[in-house]
């Protein structure tokens, strides 16, 4: 599975992502180094990440906005 947060520099995760939660749907989609559902985060600006994921991915989570950062996606992949 796959977990991102958006964190200031002093906090520290707990719990699951908050901006976005993803896994392979049992293989369907491309899995990342770390055994998860592949996905990338490229920020654009201070308040813009973009969050790009494995296509099949079974989503969970997937946030617009957390804590003022706009957050935009990309499917990757068919």
């Amino acid at each position: 599975m796959t977990h991102i947060s958006i964190l200031r520099p002093d906090d520290k995760p707990t719990g699951g992502g908050n901006a976005f939660i993803a896994d392979d749907d049992h293989g369907a989609a491309r899995v990342g180094s770390w055994e998860g559902s592949w996905a990338e985060t490229k920020w654009l600006a201070p308040d813009h990440l973009v969050i790009r994921y494995a296509a099949k991915s079974r989503l969970f989570k997937r946030s617009d906005s957390v804590s003022g950062v706009k957050i935009t996606y990309q499917v990757v992949g068919s």
